[in-house]
């Protein structure tokens, strides 16, 4: 299972807003699939997936916290897809 955290994307270091996501709940996704769109210093940018598995939402769009902060993950296989997401 990969975590997914609101990622450090330059030297910026305070809160980030988590726009949109991209993918339903449970939805499969492949390496490089865009994920979410978040915002920092009122620049936004399209987050994408770090490996193929089945995304897991942990947290609503309009979030705005730390980064570092986790908002879902990628379960990497049939059993991770069915303990995280119910299906």
């Amino acid at each position: 299972m990969l975590e997914l955290i609101l990622p450090k994307t330059g030297i910026y270091e305070g809160d980030v807003t988590l726009i949109e996501w991209l993918v339903a709940e449970g939805g499969e996704v492949a390496i490089g699939d865009p994920l979410f769109l978040m915002e920092s210093e009122k620049i936004e940018m399209e987050i994408e997936s770090d490996t193929d598995g089945w995304l897991h939402r942990e947290a609503e769009a309009g979030l705005e916290a730390p980064i570092g902060t986790r908002i879902g993950a990628i379960a990497e296989t049939p059993d991770e897809r069915a303990a995280l997401c119910g299906n």
